[in-house]
């Protein structure tokens, strides 16, 4: 995180949990944080630069063969590759940096001033700008990265190259350029299989401040996968996932359908962080749609159905999950 935005946690810790603002320290590339793409890339320079060192302390490994020339060759060509590979993933993540900066200088402006949406749009067209010359140089970049970390692959997946690695006893981890993460599916066995699949209400109550947000069984298995150590049971996600308090969406609902858009989009479609931002933005000064709702859908669909239905003055139409208001009677 850049060290200017640990000026006001205070305001990140009231509004946002790590997971729905991970785009400050957590830009992704390819499915992949930048920050765990440096550490790998950092990891095969290791490697690198220890059989270098390997070589040129046991000089008679090698001749002025053919061979010998060819693989200082590959070696030093990998090694590059590798350095280049760091600075571009470097590069984005301070561009990224910016841009998190920027957005959360926003909404700490909007969280403490009463301005009309009008007051934020040169604010919010600098970012808007900051994220469309970003997008295309990711996707550059990242193309550029999926070359040259092919030819990294096949550098090490040499026979030759293996083989100096072991004489050498240099360790090398295969994985580090496909390193899919694995969940355990046993955690859930004990279970009830009695408990519901789905629940599609969304009920809020201002009696008891409270939101319960609709959920899916699927959803809550995946809580328990993810996270075994935080959730013993699917009562336990429901009451700390799905049911919040009210004043946590109403309280700054400029900020609440900020966030909400936002871990929607990256989080629910598993779209990429600037999907997020840029649909977060068009959405945060819609008054009229209660952050509430957006909590609720499981899809960018299901939002744009209701967004319709609210566009037309029909709400009735909207079947994706049953919507209750339990309003408090007031003197």
């Amino acid at each position: 995180m850049p060290t200017s935005l640990y000026k006001d946690l205070n305001f990140l810790n009231r509004y946002f949990t790590s997971k729905e603002f991970d785009f400050i320290n957590n830009a992704t590339i390819g499915g992949q944080t930048i920050d765990n793409l440096i550490d790998r890339e950092t990891k095969i320079r290791d490697v690198i630069v220890n059989l270098i060192i390997k070589l040129e302390n046991n000089k008679d490994c090698l001749d002025a063969s053919n061979f010998s020339i060819n693989f200082l060759n590959e070696i030093q060509d990998i090694f590059s590759r590798t350095n280049d590979n760091l600075q571009m993933l470097n590069t984005l993540k301070n561009d990224f940096s910016a841009i998190s900066e920027k957005t959360v200088d926003l909404l700490i402006h909007i969280e403490s001033s009463s301005g009309e949406p009008g007051a934020y749009n040169s604010q919010i067209e600098e970012i808007k700008n900051m994220l469309n010359l970003y997008n295309p140089e990711s996707e550059k970049i990242q193309s550029q990265l999926d070359y040259n970390n092919n030819l990294i692959d096949n550098f090490f997946n040499k026979e030759h190259v293996q083989e100096y690695l072991a004489k050498f006893n240099i360790d090398y981890n295969s994985d580090l350029l496909h390193n899919p993460s694995s969940f355990s599916h046993d955690k859930n066995a004990q279970k009830s299989s009695k408990f519901p699949d789905e629940n599609k209400v969304l009920r809020v109550s201002e009696k008891e401040n409270r939101v319960y947000l609709p959920y899916k069984k699927s959803e809550l298995n995946l809580y328990l996968e993810q996270y075994p150590d935080s959730y013993a049971s699917y009562d336990d996600v429901i009451r700390k996932e799905f049911i919040l308090p009210l004043d946590y969406y109403m309280k700054h609902p400029v900020v609440a359908r900020f966030r909400e858009t936002y871990s929607l989009i990256k989080d629910r479609e598993s779209k990429s962080v600037m999907d997020g931002l840029k649909y977060a933005f068009s959405l945060m000064f819609k008054y009229e749609l209660n952050p509430v709702i957006i909590a609720a859908c499981k899809t960018q669909e299901q939002l744009e159905n209701y967004l319709d239905a609210l566009s037309k003055n029909k709400l009735d139409e909207f079947k994706d999950f049953e919507i209750k208001f339990e309003v408090s009677l007031r003197k």
